[in-house]
């Protein structure tokens, strides 16, 4: 697979545009609205300017992706498809409907999926066994990681195939055993969120003493040593004793006021100017600098 389609020219989809384009592949990006593939090229060169990638090398990662205007447009210029549209498995079936009516039973078809079980996007399918779910991280052209998993049908040489090309590009690529929503990452993200929602809703604290005890020690530490390699590390006789005690008192919930007060009064987040925290104009873009100049650091690490 050299020549990859992707369907969605969003967040997400400009850029693993982008992730591909830099390991030499060549992209076309079919989205349904003309103002986002408008757009497209704007994102992109953005993206590379993040990456500060020189502009010699920056026209020649450019050069390899275009957009089309039709999905039929699409199909018949490359071997592989990703569908990478918004995170509803209406849409994400009426999408894969489309495209399994102009394909052949054999071109791989890779979900973006970050939250959604792969077997229920699978469903209608006319050809199941080669949809693979390939989470990638935002953004993707910066974060190595890419989550692959299989579907209740998928034919495990679809998978093979995924991790192979993703491997090749010089991504960290995990490999599921078995379908679950949410992947491993999101689980264990939104784990913690819940966590943190609970606190607040407990009136433990705020959200800027949240954010801060993160930044200032739990995200220090896990970029070098992960959950499982800790627990071993201060063995796993301490691990359960402080499971023992703390369990008990952590949250199980599954409805979240501190998230729906601010929802019902149309606060957001950052598009509508607040939400559990305040978002004057230029946070966002500070907030996004602030971010990938982190992830950059801690690839370059010590």
């Amino acid at each position: 697979m050299t020549r990859f389609g992707i369907i969605g020219g969003g967040l997400m989809g400009h850029g693993i545009a982008v992730a591909l384009a830099q390991a030499g592949h060549r992209v076309v990006v079919y989205d349904a609205d003309p103002a986002t593939l408008a757009s497209l090229d704007e994102r992109i060169v953005r993206a590379l300017e993040r990456c500060d990638m020189l502009p010699g090398d920056a026209g020649l990662v450019t050069a390899r992706i275009t957009a089309a205007k039709t999905l039929s447009d699409m199909v018949v210029r490359v071997d592989a498809v990703i569908e990478a549209v918004p995170e509803r498995l209406d849409v994400k079936h009426q999408v894969l409907e489309a495209l399994e009516a102009k394909i052949p039973a054999v071109m791989p078809v890779w979900s973006n999926t970050s939250v959604l079980s792969l077997t229920e996007v699978a469903e209608g399918m006319r050809h199941p066994q080669r949809l693979v779910g390939v989470h990638w991280w935002n953004p993707p052209y910066l974060i190595p990681l890419v989550e692959v998993a299989p579907g209740a049908e998928t034919d495990h040489r679809f998978v093979r195939e995924a991790c192979d090309v993703l491997n090749g590009m010089g991504k960290t690529t995990v490999r599921l055993h078995r379908d679950v929503p949410g992947f491993i990452g999101n689980r264990l993200q939104f784990a913690l969120v819940r966590e943190a929602l609970h606190l607040l809703e407990q009136e433990v604290c705020d959200p800027v003493t949240i954010d801060t005890v993160m930044r200032a020690s739990l995200g220090l530490r896990w970029s070098a040593v992960g959950p499982m390699e800790n627990a071993d590390f201060i063995g796993l006789d301490l691990t359960r004793n402080i499971l023992d005690s703390l369990a008990p008192h952590l949250s199980a919930a599954v409805t979240f006021p501190a998230l729906d007060e601010p929802l019902n009064a149309g606060q957001r987040g950052r598009a509508s100017g607040g939400g559990l925290l305040t978002w004057p104009p230029g946070r966002g873009e500070e907030v996004a600098q602030r971010l990938e100049s982190g992830i950059r650091r801690n690839l370059v690490g010590p």
